[in-house]
């Protein structure tokens, strides 16, 4: 593209401009904000930030000084805990390793969440409507509570009858007499199929009853997945005794040495 400007001293003196990209117009976000609406990061809002890390700072002084905090012994080879718990942010696998393989409950399980179905949730939602807005309408705020109360009950429901299986021998008979059922039934084909199918009916059930687009099947699903971390992460904590056994919450054992 050629442009001319203004006189030229020179015969045949041009200025050439290079044409680097189209732009849609609807990709443009324009804010028109007057400066008495604009909040500063300083002091605004590292003031509000100082203030907050003080008060949560002395408050955790004050808890620190009125509860002890609940620690044991140093760690003796001779002397297991019984039983012997992860970290709480890693209970969520552990509660896992008692339902299926150990490879696919402390690697390809998380490894799909973190590293295949989080990112590509931009490139399957890329609907720029409510960006910015919690739960986007009324529909999204709907589209949670469903999913929340589904993965809860149903995470739940599942541990319990895990639990009552394998106490009542069906695993183990499974394991005796079903080809494969030692090992791949068990702890491979049912795990896999019970997950995939859960959030398959997910998905189409919020589509069903809240008509959701894709924006509200992907918050569906990352609901799902937040919960469900949370009941794991309970059940490991507050329900877990001896021999990893179930209990009620306010019946749970102390640890055993």
């Amino acid at each position: 593209m050629t442009l001319q400007r203004g006189p030229q001293p020179y015969p045949g003196q041009e200025k050439r401009l290079r044409l680097l990209a189209f732009v849609r117009q609807d990709s443009v976000v324009r804010v028109d904000k007057r400066v008495e609406d604009t909040a500063m990061v300083w002091p605004h809002l590292l003031v509000i930030e100082f203030i907050v890390a003080m008060l949560w700072l002395v408050a955790l002084f004050v808890i620190s000084a009125l509860f002890n905090a609940p620690l044991q012994d140093h760690a003796n080879p001779d002397r297991t805990p019984n039983p012997s718990k992860a970290p709480w942010y890693l209970l969520q696998l552990q509660e896992l390793l008692l339902h299926m393989d150990k490879g696919l409950a402390g690697v390809i399980v998380p490894s799909v969440w973190i590293f295949f179905l989080l990112p590509i949730i931009p490139y399957v939602d890329r609907s720029r409507e409510g960006v910015g807005t919690w739960f986007t309408n009324s529909t999204g705020k709907k589209i949670f509570l469903f999913s929340a109360v589904y993965t809860t009950v149903l995470t739940f429901a599942l541990i319990f009858i895990d639990a009552a299986a394998k106490s009542a021998g069906y695993i183990e008979w499974a394991s005796q007499n079903l080809p494969g059922g030692k090992v791949l039934i068990p702890d491979y084909v049912i795990p896999i199929t019970v997950m995939t199918g859960l959030s398959v009916l997910l998905v189409v059930l919020v589509k069903k009853l809240f008509g959701a687009d894709t924006r509200g099947w992907v918050n569906a699903l990352f609901t799902g997945f937040v919960f469900a971390f949370l009941v794991l992460v309970f059940v490991g904590t507050s329900m877990r005794g001896p021999g990893m056994d179930l209990y009620a919450p306010w019946n749970l054992p102390t640890t055993i040495e």
